[in-house]
């Protein structure tokens, strides 16, 4: 049995446990978020240029990080819910913590790129925000942007997907805690059926429709579902142990994956195109679920997401999602002021240089916000009859 084998099936519930490779996944999609941000939107403003162009084609997709954050999300969010699903005190711990964790560092930065342009009236344009605070203290934002086919902010249009999480975690405690395995598996199958149908459905019938069904939760579900999926899989002893001994045949379906996102790639396919009805988020969603899988049964996988680098990416990726937009912006901004007729490459050393001050500064949070304050969250326990679960630590 391998170390990824033990940590998950024989870590009683409530132990702090945390095991490396989801660091490293997680690390991962936050790179890719970061290369699409830094790199390859700023690679977009040197036009005719064959280098540019070239590297463009091979991070079109790495906008879909996200993407892998969501089946993540799924699979950690999913995994503590079941294994606290008896739990007295099941909501009021989970949002307690839930709170600790993501509202302190999010309102920190929505209140600083609010406030800065009444501050700072030159930097409008790095601040500039059509969203009214009402919709990020609701975390409603992602409807604002379907109804209006805009991200609304430079730097906090990446807060859709927070939105996104904070209605699945309005939705999905309440599944778990009331539904059984069975009816579970028959709503997880339903999410990943229905999200596809639902977005070629508003893709075919509303102008606003490749939007909205990019930044819509309904429309997200299915790569949600799928991390659900993967907690419940390695939560039933007889599937994960088919799935152990099918490991084989589970490469080669995460080849025949690779080979079909390559494809998507060449296709030219990228964020809010969608030439096959949004059945493009299914398959990357599916492309993910394999590699979460994949590393959860150890080998390769596993040692490359274990790569320290990756971990700790990992380990600061919520303050880098948040903050990584504010400082390549501002980067960008300063740029433009020092160097009005500035070429494409300045803005992308601009970038470059935003990514690395967002990395330090996450750092930073992370190290005298962040953990702290998960570490104060997780003074509230579950309180719960013995139940020999894993308890994946979430940070």
């Amino acid at each position: 049995m391998t170390g990824v084998e033990r940590n998950f099936l024989s870590v009683s519930f409530g132990k702090n446990s945390r095991v490396p490779s989801l660091d490293g996944i997680r690390g991962f999609a936050i790179l890719l978020v970061m290369l699409w941000h830094g790199l390859f939107v700023p690679l977009s403003n040197l036009p005719n240029h064959p280098v540019a162009e070239r590297l463009i084609g091979l991070g079109r997709l790495s906008w879909s990080g996200v993407d892998l954050f969501f089946v993540l999300s799924g699979f950690l969010i999913g995994g503590i819910l079941l294994d606290a699903s008896a739990s007295t005190s099941y909501f009021s711990t989970f949002y307690i913590r839930r709170a600790h964790r993501i509202l302190p560092l999010y309102a920190a930065v929505v209140s600083c790129v609010l406030i800065a342009p009444r501050l700072f009236g030159g930097w409008n344009h790095w601040a500039s925000n059509q969203i009214s605070v009402g919709y990020y203290a609701t975390f409603l934002q992602n409807f604002w942007m379907a109804k209006n086919n805009l991200f609304g902010s430079n730097v906090l249009g990446v807060t859709w997907s927070l939105a996104v999480e904070e209605q699945f975690y309005l939705s999905l405690p309440i599944a778990i805690r009331y539904l059984s395995r069975s009816q579970l598996w028959w709503l997880v199958a339903g999410m990943i059926g229905c999200a596809p149908m639902l977005r070629a459905i508003l893709i075919r019938t509303s102008p606003q429709g490749a939007f909205a069904s990019y930044v819509l939760m309904p429309c997200r579900a299915d790569a949600l579902g799928f991390g659900v999926v993967a907690a419940l899989l390695i939560r039933s002893p007889k599937l994960w142990a088919t799935v152990l001994r099918c490991k084989g045949y589970l490469y080669a379906v995460l080849g025949a994956a690779s080979f079909a996102v390559l494809a998507l790639m060449l296709s030219h396919f990228t964020v809010l195109t969608s030439e096959l009805l949004g059945l493009e988020y299914s398959l990357l969603a599916l492309f993910y679920f394999l590699i979460l899988v994949g590393a959860l049964t150890g080998g390769v996988a596993e040692k490359i997401f274990s790569l320290r680098g990756l971990r700790y990416l990992g380990t600061i990726a919520y303050g880098l999602y948040l903050l990584h937009q504010v400082f390549v912006h501002g980067m960008r901004a300063l740029a433009w002021r020092i160097y009005p007729g500035q070429s494409g490459w300045i803005t992308l050393a601009a970038s470059a240089f935003g990514l690395c001050l967002a990395t330090a500064t996450a750092s930073l949070s992370w190290k005298y916000l962040e953990e702290p304050l998960v570490k104060r969250g997780h003074r509230y326990q579950y309180a719960r009859k013995s139940l020999p679960l894993m308890a994946a630590k979430v940070a």
